[in-house]
């Protein structure tokens, strides 16, 4: 039995391209002013937290070559987490993912579109060449 559960639990981890964080001062830490992220606030179903991370690596497939966008993730384990976990889940609870651009600009993406959201994320604001000012206006940290 306990064999069993090592191996549902393995097999329903966050995938190894996302690096786990504590939370804010965390993430202020790692994320530079000109980087773009993707954030998973994963819930209590491991099944649904391994789904949208497979969503969001299936959805970098469809940036550009040049995107390579950091990706992050924070359990309910986390000191954190609770700070965070209140700028989502106003689509359909968590996981969420949220949009990160430099060391602020948390914009939560609709899981129901998220490969669409995620690109119009970068192209909005992740992309140099087209990156749009004023993203403290939408950021969920900020205006929550």
């Amino acid at each position: 039995m306990t064999i069993m559960f090592i191996i549902l639990a393995a097999a329903a981890s966050i995938p190894e391209q996302f690096t786990l964080v504590d939370g804010f001062i965390d993430l202020d830490n790692t994320a530079t002013p000109t980087r773009f992220g993707l954030l998973l606030v994963t819930g209590d179903d491991s099944t649904a937290n391994l789904q949208m991370a497979e969503i969001i690596l299936s959805a970098m497939d469809s940036l550009p070559v040049v995107a390579s966008p950091d990706l992050y993730f924070i359990t309910p384990n986390e000191s954190g987490y609770l700070e965070i976990a209140m700028l989502c889940g106003e689509f359909s609870g968590l996981p969420s993912t949220m949009a990160m651009v430099g060391h602020c600009g948390y914009i939560e993406l609709d899981p129901a579109f998220l490969t669409v959201e995620i690109i119009d994320a970068w192209y909005t604001w992740g992309s140099p060449d087209s990156r749009r000012t004023g993203i403290c206006n939408f950021c969920r940290r900020c205006n929550p």
